[in-house]
């Protein structure tokens, strides 16, 4: 657990995906319309969505302030470039570490948290591990 002022991280596990994907329909809900258009915002779901691929190999990470969930995010030692588990044109295998380099996916930080550290906290561990 990495500990920042008040907010800490932890790895997510499975029985967090339910506030993984609220966290995920807030924050595109109150964000990106800031920096998309409408069609945009709606076509998103698309593209973005838990990924319970990074939950399951632990390569996803959760920052808290108390008990309130502030920003998620981690890395992934498969294909896929992004993309929750419904996204078309997935490639769920593994990588080649040697030819392949790991992705930083699925970054989020919820609307009440924002500028904060959070991303960063977020970025700094999925590149750690994935070293």
């Amino acid at each position: 657990m990495t500990v920042t002022s008040s907010l800490y991280m932890r790895v997510a596990t499975l029985d967090d995906i339910p506030a993984i994907e609220a966290l995920m329909a807030e924050s595109m809900a109150r964000l990106l319309p800031h920096f998309l258009d409408s069609k945009q915002v709606e076509r998103s779901s698309e593209s973005m969505g838990v990924d319970t691929l990074l939950v399951s190999d632990g390569t996803y990470f959760l920052v808290f302030e108390g008990d309130a969930l502030a920003g998620c995010g981690g890395w992934s030692r498969r294909r896929t470039l992004y993309g929750g588990n419904t996204t078309a044109g997935r490639d769920d295998s593994p990588a080649d570490p040697k030819t392949e380099p790991a992705k930083i996916r699925a970054m989020y930080t919820h609307p009440d948290f924002v500028r904060r550290g959070i991303g960063r906290m977020l970025l700094d561990a999925s590149e750690a591990a994935a070293r």
